[in-house]
């Protein structure tokens, strides 16, 4: 029985020799590359076939503000980035003064509006630019008003001749008239002093009436006013309206703003 065991023993070892040895020589074998292109190296191609392994792109092709930054490898795609343009700087002839007035808009000006009466006035025109988002300053001047239109007949040859025209205007209703004598003009008699043109023309129609042809011109005195200084910029307008008195009309106008002494 043991001789038995180890006659099957040198029989499978005898097999597994020969499977070792012989068998595997004559096995034909699948290649696994079977059916692949022959890969190449980089080193195996002519000179005038290599390349550096990064690709450019054409600049035409790229978007304004575009950059692209090329993979290395064929196989990796890297996400563009984007690049902002910085601000063109101004061109070396043009003062940097300017080229600050360009962008923040037109350049600003000084102008003064009134005068003003009263300081009360002023004051009222004063807070409503403010509120309009200006920064006045107030300053006091002398200068001359404008009272109103002044309605007058004028060169009458004697003081006598024109108390004879007062008395008759009187009698018509036209108590506020007075005679002015010996004046550059001559004798005059004063019709009265409108700040409306309606009054104007309601005056003018008595006197026409009467047989006269008055004369009306500005009436103006020297006094204490307020100036209200504030910029503009470009066409920037004041709204005159919004500056005025509730029940009262002022005549007020715009000059530049006067000069500083010093």
């Amino acid at each position: 029985m043991r001789n038995l065991f180890f006659a099957l023993v040198l029989a499978n070892l005898g097999l597994a020799a020969w499977s070792a040895w012989f068998s595997s020589a004559n096995r034909a074998g699948r290649p696994v590359d079977e059916g692949l292109p022959k890969l190449t190296l980089v080193s195996e191609l002519p000179p005038d076939l290599r390349t550096s392994g990064s690709v450019n792109e054409p600049a035409g092709e790229l978007e304004p503000g575009i950059a692209e930054q090329q993979p290395s490898a064929p196989a990796t795609e890297l996400p563009q980035q984007v690049v902002e343009a910085p601000p063109a700087a101004p061109p070396a002839d043009v003062p940097a003064v300017a080229v600050a007035e360009e962008r923040s808009g037109a350049a600003e000006r000084c102008t003064s509006v009134g005068p003003f009466r009263e300081l009360s006035q002023a004051a009222t025109a004063a807070a409503a630019l403010r509120t309009a988002g200006y920064q006045p300053l107030q300053r006091v001047a002398e200068s001359d008003i404008w009272i109103g239109y002044w309605v007058y007949i004028p060169k009458i040859a004697t003081e006598r001749e024109a108390n004879e025209i007062l008395a008759q205007v009187r009698a018509e209703g036209i108590t506020d008239s007075y005679v002015i004598p010996n004046s550059d003009s001559g004798n005059l008699v004063s019709l009265g002093v409108f700040s409306e043109i309606s009054g104007v023309s309601r005056r003018r129609d008595q006197l026409r009436a009467l047989g006269f042809e008055p004369e009306v011109v500005d009436r103006t005195r020297r006094a204490t006013v307020y100036w209200i200084d504030i910029s503009l910029r470009g066409d920037q307008a004041l709204d005159f309206d919004s500056l005025q008195m509730p029940g009262r009309i002022i005549r007020l106008e715009q000059r530049d703003c006067e000069p500083q002494p010093g």
